[in-house]
């Protein structure tokens, strides 16, 4: 009984060790496979962004995270945690190296995504300043130097690459497609729709753009509702999550501990309290920071 126990075991260290022998993602095709499979940004930076110390540190890291000899590395370390130490510490020792991998490798989306937070918020402001401007007889390309040079963020820097490409060379349709491609808005997407229909077909576009400001104006107004009835219900589950489940269960142990003794170990509570609730409340926590509108 003991030998095929002990053959079994034999064979799967001999599979283990010939997984991690023919590990391997140097080759570039691969490698760029899985990247593109998990929908991950291989290059840090962002045209329109500097180049920070993050994005130099994460370039460097990215070269050495799916190297064979860091997977064996982390591998052996959670082995020998999980066997000397405790299974607790190896599955706080997997946790905090799945969540840094997950932050490395997803870091440029999230990155993204911060650039572009105020855009939406900024977008009804522009668009009523470019009305004003056409109304007040300039033409396209010196309203959007004036947006361009005024102080909204983002958009602000958008603008500026296109009016970039254009001098360049490219045609000002071209520019304005490629920049609704980049950017995650629907208002914006709306308001350079209608600019290029404008510009093929004719129109009062400060008239327009003014009624997509008003439109957009009151999409967030809505949003904004919506998301407070959410924000409602969440708040009573978040209080029982971060306040009363702890303590409730704290006193549930310690009645149970004196009539039956220690129930759970002293590792195991020491989890409970210090990695799984905090876990939870910061799990509630992005849920609903992800429920709130992009506005």
């Amino acid at each position: 009984m003991f030998s095929r126990f002990f053959v079994a075991v034999g064979g799967m260290f001999v599979a283990v060790i010939e997984f991690f022998r023919t590990f391997t993602l140097t080759d570039s095709e691969t490698e760029s496979k899985i990247f593109s499979r998990l929908k991950i940004q291989k290059e840090s930076r962002n045209p329109l962004q500097d180049e920070t110390k993050l994005d130099m540190l994460r370039d460097k890291l990215l070269d050495y995270l799916f190297n064979r000899a860091v997977v064996l590395s982390i591998f052996i370390v959670l082995i020998v945690l999980a066997g000397f130490v405790g299974v607790e510490i190896g599955g706080m020792f997997l946790i905090g190296t799945a969540m840094i991998y997950i932050y490395i490798l997803y870091y440029p989306q999230i990155k993204d995504d911060r650039s572009y937070s105020d855009l939406n918020r900024e977008l009804p402001y522009a668009l009523r300043h470019m009305s004003i401007e056409l109304k007040s007889g300039k033409g396209l390309h010196d309203s959007m130097l004036t947006i361009r040079n005024a102080d909204y963020g983002s958009l602000s820097r958008e603008f500026n690459r296109v009016l970039e490409e254009v001098k360049f060379g490219s045609t000002l349709e071209d520019s304005l497609i490629e920049m609704v491609h980049r950017v995650n808005s629907e208002g914006l997407s709306r308001s350079v729709h209608q600019i290029i229909g404008t510009l093929r077909v004719g129109g009062n576009l400060s008239s327009s753009l003014e009624i997509i400001a008003k439109d957009i104006s009151f999409d967030m107004q809505i949003k904004l509702k919506d998301y407070s009835q959410k924000l409602n219900s969440f708040i009573l589950i978040y209080t029982f999550i971060a306040i009363l489940a702890p303590v409730i269960t704290l006193i549930m142990l310690m009645a149970s501990s004196t009539v039956m003794g220690d129930i759970i170990s002293t590792e195991l509570l020491f989890v409970i309290y210090v990695i799984f609730f905090p876990m939870v409340v910061l799990f509630m926590g992005v849920f609903i920071k992800k429920l709130e509108p992009k506005i």
